[in-house]
């Protein structure tokens, strides 16, 4: 990444909250910054990828349909699989939930 975070995140309540990260690497580059707000990664990535609006778009469906972190990481890597021409075990292992 060629940026740093200037600001610090603090946990605001005790709400449940999830979060979702497409970009490279959100998983190394994130951690610390989710961690302080007390958020629970529901998907993000461990790699290089297309961050685009399909995985958004299939991951939020499967997450209002069954509230399932797994269901939804599925979802999301069937839709990177498809448009990205890659096999669904590569995308399940660039997109990942929890931490």
């Amino acid at each position: 990444m060629d940026f740093s975070l200037a600001n610090e995140f603090e946990k605001q309540n005790d709400e449940d909250r999830k979060a979702i990260m497409l970009a490279c690497i959100s998983k190394k580059y994130f951690s610390s910054h989710l961690k302080s707000t007390g958020a629970e990664p529901l998907l993000w990535s461990t790699g290089l990828m297309a961050p685009e609006a399909y995985i958004l778009h299939d991951a939020i469906n499967k997450w209002i349909e069954t509230g399932d972190a797994a269901q939804t990481r599925t979802a999301a890597a069937a839709a990177y699989s498809k448009y990205q021409r890659c096999s669904l075990k590569a995308a399940k292992n660039l997109l990942v939930t929890g931490w």
